[in-house]
């Protein structure tokens, strides 16, 4: 059977500044950098045939590190927007402190069961890849879709940055 683990980005600037960031394209922050060298160092005892990622350069930062620790091709990294993280429409840029609890029906926001329709066709791109060992490097909201397609009856926390879990 296949095993699929994941990994959310280390720390991004927009993260560190608590910001809403969704689809918007930020960097890792300094402790990002340092939390995915940390899951690249632990990433090794896991032997990974594959590495999948968001295109997004939080996630594909950090990919290119933890592939860095485990000697893994950069070039094999294999980058897919199905994997971006859930849009936020008109809450990315905004302060995490500035929005109120209502801020799931802020305008242009990806809904949730459009989400898991991606996060559905995302766990059939991986699940047809040859590889039997897949890492996924992605996103928080993104991720609780996936586990959602994979048992739909769990509950799903945010998952911390850079620490890989095994999904299946």
């Amino acid at each position: 059977m296949k095993q699929l683990y994941f990994v959310r980005h280390g720390e991004s600037e927009l993260n560190a500044r608590h910001v809403f960031a969704g689809q918007t394209d930020t960097p890792l922050s300094g402790l990002g950098r340092e939390q995915a060298q940390a899951a690249g160092i632990h990433a090794k005892l896991l032997h990974f045939d594959v590495i999948v990622s968001s295109p997004l350069k939080r996630a594909l930062e950090t990919a290119q590190l933890i592939a860095k620790e485990i000697a893994y091709p950069l070039d094999n990294i294999r980058e897919n927007d199905i994997f971006k993280e859930r849009s936020l429409g008109a809450l990315e840029g905004q302060s995490w402190d500035e929005v109120d609890e209502n801020h799931a029906t802020a305008a242009g926001i990806e809904t949730w069961e459009t989400l898991l329709v991606r996060a559905q066709s995302g766990l059939a791109y991986l699940q047809a890849i040859e590889d039997d060992i897949v890492l996924l490097v992605g996103h928080g909201s993104f991720v609780r879709a996936l586990q959602t397609a994979i048992d739909p009856l769990g509950s799903y926390p945010e998952p911390p940055n850079a620490r890989i879990v095994q999904l299946i």
